[in-house]
């Protein structure tokens, strides 16, 4: 199986630090970022090197307060390292600088499954059924238009 990572430009995001980690079970797994967010509403997995730290089968159960309390004490203030998008077998990863990655993955032929996006008008959206909508809308003022050129 080819894992290498699909070529997107995901750099507007590298060093960014996560600001917020939502931690209430009913609503969908979400984490602000200095300058965007993610919002994740199908299935992904906390994990480093050696183990899963929490899933989102675990963030949705009435017992798992004490876990979503240390998702958000682990990734509150850490840099995003890297993002890869792995096409060939649906996974999107962030991560992080303390050595964990974020892993999402795609389930549904109904709902999207994430939408990652910036404050510069980048989106990369999980369709129904897989597919992916990456879009980038950069709104550029007169003053800093020649700083992009």
């Amino acid at each position: 199986m080819n894992t290498s990572s699909t070529v997107i430009n995901f750099s507007y995001f590298q060093e960014q630090t996560v600001t917020k980690v939502n931690t209430d079970n009913t609503l969908p797994f979400s984490l602000g970022f200095s300058k965007g967010g993610l919002v994740a509403e199908c299935p992904w997995r906390l994990k480093n090197k050696r183990s899963i730290l929490l899933g989102q089968a675990d963030w949705k159960s009435l017992h798992s307060a004490e876990q979503r309390q240390q998702v958000e004490a682990l990734l509150l203030g850490q840099h995003i390292i890297s993002i890869q998008w792995y096409e060939d077998i649906g996974i999107l990863r962030i991560t992080f600088s303390n050595g964990y990655a974020l892993d999402m993955f795609h389930d549904s032929s109904f709902f999207e499954g994430w939408d990652l996006y910036g404050q510069d008008g980048f989106s990369f959206i999980s369709l129904p059924g897989g597919a992916c909508d990456h879009q980038i809308s950069v709104c550029i003022d007169s003053s800093s238009a020649h700083e992009r050129r």
